[in-house]
């Protein structure tokens, strides 16, 4: 297979055999392709978006969880990533939206964040059914009723 210069693979091939000195050996590789294609620079943006990174309103937890570990891998690309999982469960906790929901899941035993996602989806998911009552204003008073008995009551 043949590559062209203009192609991913072929710019990578390129640089490589351009380098003052081949790299012998996978870390050498590694480093020299990382200072070409993710620069300092850009890792330093990548763990300020990191630290940054909050749960949007309505945001899926798992959007919420992938975005965050895309992030820590290119912020920490050489972290150990049992280090880079505890770095993303921490920023999970800290950006959720829900100071209620934070709080239990952060009171959890779990550190996983496999573990923490499905706290919070559960949390999540009873805080909806609660939330399934719906406040209607009546005049001067205000009656809380479910979607079932919304169509019985009469005005």
């Amino acid at each position: 297979m043949q590559t062209s210069e203009n192609s991913p693979e072929g710019e990578v091939l390129a640089y490589i055999h351009r380098a003052p000195l081949p790299p012998r050996t996978w870390e050498e590789l590694k480093d020299l392709l990382t200072r070409r294609f993710q620069p300092r620079d850009l890792t330093s943006a990548y763990k300020a978006q990191f630290r940054a990174r909050r749960r949007q309103r309505n945001e899926d937890i798992h959007t919420y969880v992938d975005t965050l570990q895309k992030l820590a891998e290119m912020a920490w690309l050489y972290l150990d990533p049992l280090a880079r999982e505890k770095m993303v469960a921490d920023q999970f906790l800290t950006g959720l939206d829900n100071h209620e929901l934070r709080l239990q899941v952060a009171t959890s035993d779990v550190r996983r964040i496999e573990d923490l996602m499905r706290i919070a989806h559960s949390l999540e998911a009873v805080e909806g059914e609660e939330m399934g009552r719906t406040r209607v204003r009546r005049g001067p008073t205000q009656a809380w009723f479910t979607d079932e008995t919304e169509g019985s009551e009469s005005d």
